[in-house]
């Protein structure tokens, strides 16, 4: 059997594959999953889900922000649906990047992850070891670093990702 990798920004990055939850570890075609600003544990989008939930608003809200956006939301069932049997599957190398500077997924560090029994989670700042990368939420995608963080978890002898300025764009 092949392994097969899994990249994705969010919110493809929080999709956590059911075939990868099968009672036999041994099993799973998904050994390496890797995620840029994925909203692992819910968000609040800066404030805005979390004012229109206040409000009431969140039902009509899905008129702007659309059924993702809602799901999202870090009180959400769809949320906590997701996290309900844990972060992690076992057999699976979870890489997940976050950037201090995520306008989407907020709090930044709720994108991290706590590895369960027989997965194993590498939790990284975009912004460690390389101050001058600004990216937000939108931007890391195209980051060098983050891209070169990405090639180094799928492939660990590719080059150390590098540090290169990065303004905040969208």
């Amino acid at each position: 059997m092949s392994a097969t990798p899994r990249a994705g920004p969010c919110p493809a990055g929080i999709s956590r594959p059911t075939e990868a939850r099968t009672a036999d570890p041994s099993k799973n075609k998904i050994k390496k999953v890797v995620q840029l600003g994925a909203t692992n544990h819910g968000t609040t989008m800066s404030g805005i889900e979390t004012l229109a939930d206040m409000l009431h608003m969140l039902g009509p809200g899905e008129k702007v922000l659309g059924k993702a956006g809602i799901q999202q939301y870090v009180k959400s069932d769809f949320i906590k649906e997701l996290n309900a049997e844990g972060d992690t599957v076992p057999g699976i190398d979870y890489t997940v990047v976050a950037t201090k500077y995520d306008e989407i997924t907020t709090p930044w560090q709720s994108t991290f992850m706590t590895a369960g029994p027989g997965a194993t989670v590498q939790n990284i700042t975009l912004q460690e070891g390389c101050v001058v990368d600004f990216s937000a939420h939108l931007s890391m995608s195209y980051s060098p670093r983050a891209i070169g963080l990405v090639k180094r978890a799928l492939d660990p002898s590719a080059p150390a990702a590098p540090c290169v300025p990065r303004a905040p764009t969208f």
